[in-house]
């Protein structure tokens, strides 16, 4: 039983997943159903610059992967089959044939392709496949007591750090500097969701404020998006105190892809593979190895972008034009 809202700026559903668990997701535009499956640290709210992009062809669902915003707990048996699960909840309501995949959604999108027949074409932007222990994990247990002990802003260096996708602020910046700011930024997420999160206060000085800015304008990459709803009403987003700790279950999928590569030479249909110059070597290396292993598969390496380009706070559009140009009438017949 779908339950959906309508606001003036997008639909709100949920579908139910086979182990019961509430799955929701955004809708907008009108054509063929495109659904995008975001990534790490992130929730549904990431990719509706994306999903506005190609809103004009498609039917866009951008679904709160489970354990974020509108969608219900990871749960005890957490891994790539519930995440898969979900997906397939979502395609068999909508009709959807066409998906797309950020980082570890695109790592979901991949290993549902091996089962959900309902995929039509498949296209996927750096996916954290583990080719031989490529993907780096070593960050895990710091992270882990990190977000034990309530340090969420040390926690989000150490994930960033660790799978070498932070800012270069955040690589350079010492670690005894920025943690203590991105802990405030956190707490002020909490308690503002949607608002700014750098953590001013009428009592900084005026002379030091646009030095917090500067710092902390990585966390507006990593953190809650806000869209612009077309009726000017405030959405409010999932704040970043609550998206960092899902990392954990990012790893966790990282760590059970680890030797499935050959798996996927069963994938038939086409796929398209999508990453930035400016990405870590190990997911242009990742990207090397699903291209000679997919049989039907494409690559398109967009000049000047990392890890982030379909974020909100990327270059979206321009990963929206390779997605029309993959996903239309031409290609898709």
């Amino acid at each position: 039983m779908e339950d959906v809202t309508v606001t003036a700026a997008y639909s709100s559903g949920s579908v139910t997943s086979a182990d019961g668990t509430r799955i929701g997701y955004r809708q907008v535009g009108r054509g063929p159903g495109l659904v995008l499956v975001h990534g790490g640290g992130q929730a549904a709210q990431n990719l509706m610059q994306l999903a506005w992009s190609l809103s004009s062809e498609f039917t866009v669902y951008v679904p709160d992967r489970r354990g974020r915003g509108s969608s219900g707990p990871p749960g005890d048996h957490y891994g790539l089959t519930s995440e898969s699960q979900d997906l397939d909840a979502l395609l068999v309501h909508t009709g959807s044939e066409f998906v797309f995949g950020l980082s570890s959604g695109a790592l979901i999108c991949l290993d549902a392709a091996l089962s959900l027949h309902r995929v039509r074409q498949l296209a996927l932007y750096e996916p954290p496949l583990s080719v031989n222990h490529s993907t780096p994990v070593d960050w895990l247990p710091r992270f882990d007591r990190e977000i034990a002990e309530g340090k969420v802003g040390s926690a989000m260096i150490t994930a960033t750090r660790g799978t070498r996708t932070a800012p270069a602020l955040i690589r350079w910046t010492p670690r005894f500097l920025l943690a203590p700011l991105l802990d405030m930024a956190a707490r002020r997420s909490a308690a503002q969701p949607g608002g700014d999160p750098t953590p001013e206060s009428h009592s900084m000085s005026p002379r030091h404020r646009p030095v917090l800015r500067v710092l902390l304008w990585p966390i507006r990459r990593f953190a809650a998006s806000k869209t612009a709803p077309s009726s000017g009403e405030e959405e409010t987003a999932v704040p970043l105190s609550a998206l960092v700790p899902t990392m954990h279950y990012d790893a966790q999928l990282v760590l059970q892809s680890e030797g499935r590569l050959p798996h996927y030479r069963a994938i038939a249909v086409p796929v398209l593979l999508l990453g930035g110059s400016d990405s870590p070597i190990y997911l242009q290396r990742t990207l090397d190895a699903l291209e000679t292993t997919l049989p039907r598969a494409r690559r398109v390496e967009l000049p000047g972008v990392g890890h982030l380009a379909p974020d909100n706070t990327g270059e979206p559009e321009r990963v929206a034009g390779e997605l029309r140009r993959f996903f239309g009438p031409e290609n898709s017949a």
